[in-house]
């Protein structure tokens, strides 16, 4: 728990929480102070003269009558102080009660997560007794730790909040492991050779269709994932408390350690920027790009600027598990910004889910659901996503180095920005997917299927496709191409000559090289390097004069 603060003002010692906190100078302070000693010290000495007049009338020059009321009043001011000392010890004492109860209540609740029944079980002839974890005291426990963060963010400025989110990943990650993860009973889906023979490759396609499926559905992989054991109930349970915390909590973990303030805000609630959806034929204006690109690279800034408190569910085995949103604003499945690295996640259900900034480094999410997600900025290096529907999800800004996507289904999906540097999405259908801009440099899209997809401004040096990769009216103007072999490439003239090359990329034998690329192989960094180039090309295609190539 965290160490209580104290009390700012009367109106705090009073037991009024609500009320503002009234600071005052160091100056001012002291003022109080001594005007308090001082009407202390006066009421002494009007009490002092007071006895005086009784025991010896005579020096009353006047003959006045003693004031009782100005006796009261003496009295009254002479106990002043110590009616507001006792005031202030009676609300600390309420203050100390509050906190032993809320203590009580989440320790209760600990104690309840460990209850176990004993059940009597028939084998053959014999009844033994056997220890389960007790499901239905499991869940009241998680759920009145539910309502404790609940409370305390909106009584105490959410200070045992996250001790309670704590406690709740602790519990999923430990006993989840209560049953082993599964492994998908296929061998290693290796990558193919880049000397492969026809024959080699012909084979392959055939066992990747067996594996994932046409388009992603009937194959092993899927079949496989929705076949895998839910969670327990109580485990469940946890996943859709941590997966339903209100606006208000999430701004208490924006703050921590540190109480929120009106100012607070969780960054993953800040809407990402996106680029307007177009039309097919239509093309992105440069002031649009240049637009999205200055906020969406401030809104990654800002989520990866986050220090505050994150869920943690690395590790966990939640295979099956259904995190999916069920309310229309995904408020019943924030997981943005958790940790999730290593988390065995084959065949869940994220329909939906919010993940924008998630770390998921790593996962094993064979055949899970995250039609609609929301992965905006999200790290997914070297996660294994083959089989899996990302039909409608969002993931600008993504990381998807060294990502394992085959056969996966990204329909619709936005992948602006993204980085897929070495990832393998063979065979995966990337149908009105949105690609603009992202990083593809050394991807492996053997049968990729890449219909009506927007790849402009992508890199795709070193991006491996074969006779079986479709990109029929892919986009793929400004793009860039090196260091590949697309002889059996089903490419159109048309989308070579709205892309960026050079003397590394060979081309099918009907298309003739374009004029704007330059006769030699670019070099990495020096002088006319392939990324400046390519720059100055799509500022001015027009333009542009390719450089020549050097003397030797």
């Amino acid at each position: 728990m965290m160490k209580s603060e104290k009390p700012q003002d009367l109106l705090d010692w009073l037991g009024i929480s609500n009320a503002p906190n009234w600071r005052v100078s160091r100056f001012l302070g002291g003022f109080l102070a001594f005007m308090v000693l001082l009407l202390f010290a006066m009421a002494l000495l009007a009490a002092f003269a007071v006895i005086l007049k009784t025991l010896f009338p005579s020096l009353n020059t006047e003959a006045q009558s003693i004031n009782l009321g100005a006796g009261a009043l003496i009295a009254a001011m002479l106990g002043a102080p110590f009616v507001i000392w006792g005031t202030f010890l009676k609300y600390q004492t309420v203050r100390y009660q509050k906190e032993g109860h809320i203590t009580d209540r989440i320790n209760k609740a600990v104690e309840q997560l460990g209850a176990e029944k004993t059940v009597k079980k028939i084998v053959g002839d014999q009844t033994q007794e056997t220890t389960e974890p007790n499901i239905e005291v499991r869940i009241g426990a998680i759920l009145s730790l539910e309502r404790i963060a609940q409370d305390s963010t909106i009584y105490d400025n959410g200070r045992d909040h996250v001790r309670v989110m704590e406690i709740l990943c602790a519990y999923v990650r430990e006993n989840s492991k209560a049953r082993p993860p599964e492994d998908f009973p296929e061998p290693e889906w290796e990558p193919l050779a880049d000397d492969a023979s026809a024959e080699e490759k012909a084979a392959r396609h055939k066992l990747r269709q067996e594996r994932f499926g046409e388009m992603g559905f009937g194959g092993k992989a899927s079949k496989w994932a929705f076949g895998l054991p839910k969670p327990r109930p109580d485990i469940a349970q946890a996943l859709h408390v941590l997966g339903r915390r209100t606006p208000d909590q999430r701004r208490v973990e924006a703050a921590w350690p540190a109480p929120p303030t009106r100012d607070t805000v969780w960054p993953f609630d800040i809407p990402c920027p996106r680029l307007p959806d177009l039309g097919l034929v239509q093309t992105h204006r440069k002031e649009e790009i240049a637009v999205f690109t200055e906020g969406f690279h401030n809104w990654q800034d800002t989520s990866a600027a986050y220090s505050g408190y994150r869920l943690d569910l690395r590790g966990a085995n939640l295979q099956g598990a259904d995190l999916s949103a069920k309310r229309p604003d995904g408020s019943d499945a924030v997981f943005s910004g958790a940790l999730l690295t290593g988390t065995r996640m084959e065949g869940a259900g994220l329909r939906n889910a919010r993940m924008e900034g998630t770390d998921l480094s790593f996962a094993r999410m064979e055949g899970a659901i995250l039609a609609g997600a929301r992965m905006e900025g999200a790290i997914l290096a070297g996660a294994r996503m083959e089989g899996t529907s990302l039909s409608d999800a969002r993931m600008e800004g993504a990381g998807l180095r060294n990502a394992r996507m085959e056969g996966a289904i990204l329909v619709g999906a936005r992948i602006e920005g993204a980085v897929l540097r070495g990832a393998r999405i063979e065979g995966t259908f990337l149908w009105h997917t949105r690609m603009e801009g992202a990083n593809l440099s050394g991807a492996q899209m053997e049968g990729a299927i890449l219909w009506n997809t927007r790849i402009e401004g992508a890199d795709l040096s070193g991006a491996r496709m074969d006779e079986n990769t479709s990109l029929a009216k892919a986009d793929l103007s400004s793009a860039a191409l090196r260091r590949v072999d697309h002889t059996g490439v089903p490419i159109s003239a048309e989308q070579i000559n709205s892309m960026f090359g050079d003397a590394s990329v060979t081309l099918p034998k009907d298309i003739p090289r374009p004029a704007h690329w330059p006769v030699w192989e670019l070099p990495d960094y020096e002088t006319h390097s392939f990324d400046a180039e390519w720059r100055e090309w799509r500022d001015d295609p027009d333009g542009y004069v390719p450089p020549p190539k050097p003397e030797e």
